[in-house]
C-alpha cells in the first residue's frame, strides 16, 4: 500500500495553453514533493454544441471521467476551473459536497473551495492604464467575456475604474459581450463602428480593449479584413498573454497570468493544509504587462513569421501525423476478426503519434450493454480490464482491477502523473483510457476526434459482433430442426455438396444413411403427442451420442433421420447404429416407457470417384434412392416380425 499523498485533478481543454502550463507547474511541484497526481479529464466544452447536436450526447458520456473517481479515496482535489464548461461546475460541486478534503480552485474564485486566481483587478488595471497614460487613448470600447463567466465581470470592473481615474466615458453600450474565441472579431468590430458613427464623434475609437486574448486575435483580424491598420488607426489589447499572441503579427499587448505559478502554488497550498497551517481562502497571483506591437510599443517591422511558421508548422505535422494514426486505427479495426485482433489494432495504434509515453485501454465488465451512467457511486466494486496497452514502447499485461482502485496494480506506485479519460460512444460508457501524455504541441480538437473514433470504432465493433451473432442464429434458424436441434432438410443439399466433392477429390468413401422411426403414429395415437416427441427427440439425441467419425446428422421429416459421412466404411456405419441402438435401448428403460422405440435403416457408401460425370445433386438423388430403398425393405422386416408375435407393443 502506497503511503504517498494522493490528489484528483479535474481538467477540461488539457491541451490548450493556458491550460498546459497549469498542469506542467502541477506536475513539476508534485513530483519533487513526492505526490501522486491522476487526473480527470472532460474533452466537452461550450461551443461544439451549438453548431453541432450530436455533442449534447457526446457530453453527456464525457462528463463520465469527473464520476469515476471517489474522492473520499484521495487527500486533496484541485480543480482547473478556467478550463470547465458551464455544466461540469455543477455537476463538481456535487460530487465535492460528500467529502471533507481540502480542495483548491484554479482560475476563479469560488467561495467553497481554497481559490487560486490572477489579480484581473490589478492586472487588467495595469494594461488599460497604460493605452490611457503611455498612448493618450481616451475613446476607448470593450469586447468583454461572456455574462456567465466570474472573471467577465471583474475585467469590466477594471477596466470602469481606470476610466473613471481619468475621467473617461464607460457608459453600457461601449461593451460587447463576446464567446472568448476568435470568431467573434466580426461581430464585435461591426458593433464597435457602428456606435462611433452613432455617437458622431470620429470613424475609429482610438482602442479596444479585450477581455482575453482570443477576441484580440479576432478584432486584429476583423480590423486588416476591413483595411483598418493595427495600431495605427485603432489600438488592440488582449489579455492572459497566450502563445498565439505574442508570436502573432501584429504581437498582442497583454498581461500574463502566471498558470504555471498557478500549478505549483496549488501543490504548496495543499502541503500548508495537510501540515496545519492553511493559508487564506483567497490567493491572488499578479499579472505580467506585455507591451507588444498592437498597442506601438513594439516597431512592426520587427515580424517573427519564421519562428511562427516553423512553431505552426510543428504542430501542423503533429496533427496530420495523429489523423494518419485515426484512419489507420479505423482501417485496421474495421479488419478485426475477433476480440484480440480488435484490441491489438487499438494498442498498436496508440503506440504511434497520438503523444502518449503509456497507454492502457481499460474496459468495464459491461462495455457492450450500451450503459448510461449518471451516478457511479454504485459501482467501485465493478471489474475492469486492460484489454490493451503499452509502457514504454512494450505491451503491457492485461490484468483485471476493481473499478474502485482506477489504477491497475503495477502503476499504482508509481510516482507519475496519469490522465483518464472517459471511453464512451455518445452518452454510452465503456470505460477509460489511463495514459501519460506528452502535453506540447498536440491540438485539443483532433485528440478529441481520435477519442471520438476510438468510441465509435469499438462500437462499431460492438455491433459486428452482434451482428454475427444475429446472423448465426438466423442461419440456425433457417438450418437446423426447431424440436431436436439438428440441422434440417434445406442444409443437407449444402453438406452434401461439400462433401461430395471433397471425397470425390481426394478419394475417400462416402456414406449417408437413412433413419425412419418405427410406429410413430401407434405412439402418438395411444400415448399423446407428446410421448411422439419424446421419441423424435430421443433418437436426435441418441444420433449426436452416437457419432464419433465426423457424422452430420439431420431430421429430414416427421420422423424421418439422415446421416452423412466422409472417409466412411460399413464398418463404421455398423458401429454407428449399434451405438445409436444401445442409447435408445438404455434411454427407454430408465425413462420407464411402455414402448419400445426402434427404427429402420438404409444405407448408401460408395467412393465418389467411381460415380461418372454427374454433377452433385444428381449424385445426392442418387444416393437417397439407395439408401431409401434399402431403408424400406429393412422397415417392412420389421413390420412382418410384428405381425408374427415378435415384439410387444406395450410393456
Amino acid at each position: 500500500m502506497s503511503t504517498r499523498k494522493k490528489v484528483a485533478v479535474f481538467v477540461a481543454d488539457m491541451y490548450g495553453a493556458m491550460i498546459r502550463d497549469t498542469e506542467k507547474g502541477l506536475n513539476d511541484a508534485a513530483k519533487e514533493a513526492g505526490i501522486k497526481l491522476i487526473y480527470f479529464v472532460s474533452f466537452s466544452d461550450d461551443f461544439s454544441r451549438q453548431s453541432y447536436d450530436q455533442y449534447a450526447k457526446y457530453d453527456e458520456g464525457d462528463i463520465v471521467s469527473f464520476e469515476l473517481p471517489d474522492v473520499k479515496d484521495f487527500d486533496g482535489v484541485v480543480l482547473i476551473s478556467q478550463s470547465f464548461p458551464k455544466m461540469h461546475s455543477a455537476r463538481l460541486d456535487k460530487i465535492l459536497s460528500k467529502v471533507d478534503i481540502p480542495v483548491i480552485n484554479l482560475g476563479g474564485k469560488n467561495d467553497q473551495y481554497y481559490s487560486l486566481v490572477g489579480d484581473d483587478l490589478g492586472s487588467f488595471e495595469a494594461v488599460v492604464e497604460h493605452i490611457v497614460q503611455v498612448h493618450g487613448c481616451k475613446d476607448i470600447y470593450h469586447v468583454a467575456g461572456p455574462t456567465d463567466r466570474f472573471f467577465t465581470h471583474e475585467r469590466i470592473a477594471a477596466y470602469n475604474e481606470v476610466l473613471d481615474k481619468y475621467g473617461l466615458p464607460h457608459e453600457d453600450d461601449r461593451f460587447f459581450y463576446g464567446n472568448l474565441w476568435v470568431s467573434c472579431g466580426d461581430e464585435a468590430l461591426d458593433y464597435i463602428l457602428e456606435k462611433c458613427k452613432e455617437k458622431g464623434s470620429k470613424k475609429y475609437p482610438d482602442a479596444i480593449v479585450c477581455a482575453n486574448d482570443y477576441m484580440a486575435i479576432g478584432v486584429v483580424e476583423a480590423c486588416r479584413n476591413r483595411g483598418i491598420d493595427v495600431p495605427g488607426d485603432i489600438i488592440v489589447t488582449g489579455y492572459d498573454g497566450v502563445e498565439m499572441a505574442t508570436l502573432g503579427y501584429p504581437s498582442i499587448t497583454t498581461s500574463s497570468q502566471p498558470f504555471y505559478e498557478f500549478g505549483r502554488k496549488s501543490i504548496d497550498v495543499l502541503k500548508r493544509i495537510w501540515t496545519g497551517n492553511p493559508p487564506d481562502f483567497l490567493i491572488k497571483e499578479n499579472g505580467v504587462l506585455h507591451c507588444n506591437q498592437s498597442c506601438g510599443c513594439k516597431p512592426l517591422d520587427v515580424n517573427r513569421g519564421d519562428e511562427i511558421r516553423q512553431v505552426y508548422s510543428d504542430r501542423i505535422a503533429k496533427m496530420e501525423y495523429l489523423a494518419q494514426s485515426t484512419t489507420n486505427m479505423i482501417l485496421s479495426m474495421s479488419d478485426a476478426s475477433s476480440d484480440e485482433e480488435c484490441f491489438a489494432a487499438v494498442e498498436k495504434n496508440a503506440m504511434v503519434d497520438t503523444g502518449f509515453d503509456e497507454f492502457m485501454l481499460c474496459l468495464d465488465q459491461d462495455w457492450d450493454k450500451q450503459a448510461v451512467i449518471e451516478d457511479m457511486s454504485n459501482m467501485s466494486e465493478r471489474e475492469m480490464t486492460v484489454v490493451s496497452g503499452f509502457s514504454n514502447g512494450k505491451s503491457v499485461e492485461h490484468v483485471t482491477f476493481k473499478k474502485s482502485e482506477l489504477l491497475p496494480p503495477e502503476i499504482i506506485d508509481n510516482p507519475n502523473p496519469y490522465y483518464i479519460f472517459s471511453l464512451h460512444h455518445l452518452q454510452y460508457y465503456m470505460g477509460y483510457l489511463i495514459v501519460s501524455p506528452n502535453l506540447d504541441s498536440y491540438n485539443q480538437l483532433t485528440m478529441k476526434s481520435w477519442l471520438v473514433n476510438l468510441g465509435s470504432m469499438l462500437e462499431n465493433w460492438r455491433v459486428r459482433r452482434e451482428l454475427r451473432v444475429a446472423v448465426n442464429r438466423l442461419e440456425n434458424l433457417y438450418n437446423r430442426d426447431v424440436l431436436t436441434g439438428l440441422y434440417n432438410r434445406r442444409s443437407y443439399e449444402t453438406f452434401f455438396t461439400d462433401h461430395y466433392e471433397e471425397c470425390r477429390k481426394k478419394g475417400y468413401k462416402m456414406a449417408i444413411m437413412i433413419i425412419d422411426m418405427d410406429r410413430l403414429k401407434y405412439v402418438n395415437d395411444n400415448f399423446g403427442h407428446a410421448e411422439g416427441d419424446y421419441c423424435i427427440c430421443s433418437i436426435a439425441d441418441g444420433m449426436t451420442a452416437a457419432s464419433s467419425h465426423g457424422e452430420i446428422n439431420f431430421r429430414t421429416g416427421g420422423d424421418e433421420y439422415l446421416v452423412l459421412a466422409k472417409d466412411y466404411s460399413d464398418k463404421k456405419a455398423e458401429e454407428y447404429l449399434a451405438r445409436l441402438r444401445s442409447y435408445l435401448a438404455e434411454k427407454i428403460e430408465a425413462d420407464n416407457k411402455p414402448y419400445p422405440l426402434d427404427f429402420s435403416v438404409g444405407t448408401c457408401i460408395r467412393n465418389p470417384s467411381d460415380d461418372m460425370d454427374i454433377s452433385a445433386i444428381e449424385a445426392m438423388e442418387s444416393y437417397m434412392k439407395v439408401a431409401d430403398a434399402r431403408m424400406y425393405i429393412e422397415k417392412k422386416k420389421h413390420k412382418d416380425y410384428r405381425k408374427i408375435g415378435g415384439s410387444d407393443d406395450i410393456k
